[in-house]
């Protein structure tokens, strides 16, 4: 049996052309895609990851066939449609389309599903989703954010929060599963637990399981239960505690910024300097001469 291709991949040899734009974390996986397909009719193949597509704009004149059957005639911008890994769809697309593709690992959505165990999506196709919308946005404004890609524990986020969507709202079996709504919490011990091992990790990538694990959740669980007690996520809250230590050592310290943004787990220079200024509205160097200012 041949082996399924990345989505990626496969939709750059079917359209004969790159994408636009390729969206990859910081370890080097591809994880979305803005393409700008031609006029095209294409059979796609069972595909290695699902691709969740956002028309952007263009033509509207989208068809997709699944099993031989008419899944819809007409797309709409903004919305979204499955290009599904577990089996083959056609595709006609009558004019210029431009459309955002995030990729979803089967594998994330059969761990989110342990009492079937199979992950297993329904097909869609031109569906008003204004979460699922907004997640893949939230996707592209990251990788223009980072600095040689989306940060591993925003990419884990992401990556919970739209298996955890996905399960809920496309799940092919229709009873809604258990966990969707299990109350968590966390105690001020696993509170603090957490944010030592936080301030104690500063300087290097940190993983959403690796955080999970420390209280004993699974990775969703352990998500939505850090939002509620905290109020930002895990990765938001990284990055406070990551500038709270660059204003430190802005202030106390003469050392290269490229050094005080590798301290505090920046990846680079200029990663460490777009989050700052994002973030404080200013350069760190530009920063500092206002902190040392007599």
């Amino acid at each position: 049996m041949e082996a399924a291709i990345h989505p990626a991949d496969a939709i750059r040899a079917l359209s004969r052309q790159a994408p636009e734009r390729l969206v990859r974390a910081c370890d080097g996986r591809a994880i979305g895609a803005v393409w700008v397909h031609p006029p095209v009719e294409v059979t796609v193949p069972g595909l290695a990851q699902h691709a969740v597509a956002l028309q952007l704009g263009g033509s509207t004149l989208v068809e997709k066939w699944s099993a031989g059957r008419p899944m819809g005639h007409r797309s709409r911008i903004g919305t979204v449609s499955l290009v599904p890994a577990d089996r083959e769809t056609d595709w006609v697309i009558g004019g210029t389309a431009r459309v955002a593709h995030l990729y979803v690992d089967p594998q994330r959505l059969r761990a989110l599903d342990p009492a079937q165990g199979t992950g297993a999506l329904r097909d869609f196709f031109c569906e008003d989703d204004p979460v699922l919308v907004a997640l893949i946005r939230l996707a592209m404004a990251q990788a223009e954010a980072g600095d040689g890609g989306v940060d591993l524990l925003a990419r884990d986020q992401l990556d919970v929060m739209v298996a955890r969507h996905l399960l809920t709202r496309y799940r092919e079996s229709s009873p809604q599963p258990a966990w969707a709504s299990r109350p968590v919490a966390l105690t001020g011990p696993a509170l603090r637990r957490l944010f030592d091992h936080v301030d104690a990790h500063l300087h290097r990538e940190l993983r959403l399981a690796e955080l999970a694990a420390l209280v004993h959740l699974s990775e969703d669980h352990f998500l939505r239960a850090f939002k509620a007690a905290v109020g930002q996520t895990p990765h938001q809250y990284l990055i406070g505690c990551r500038l709270t230590r660059a204003r430190r050592l802005l202030r106390e310290v003469q050392l290269p910024l490229a050094e005080i943004g590798r301290r505090c787990g920046f990846r680079s220079a200029s990663h460490f300097a777009a989050t700052f200024r994002r973030c404080e509205g200013m350069s760190p160097s530009q920063w500092a001469r206002l902190g040392r200012a007599p």
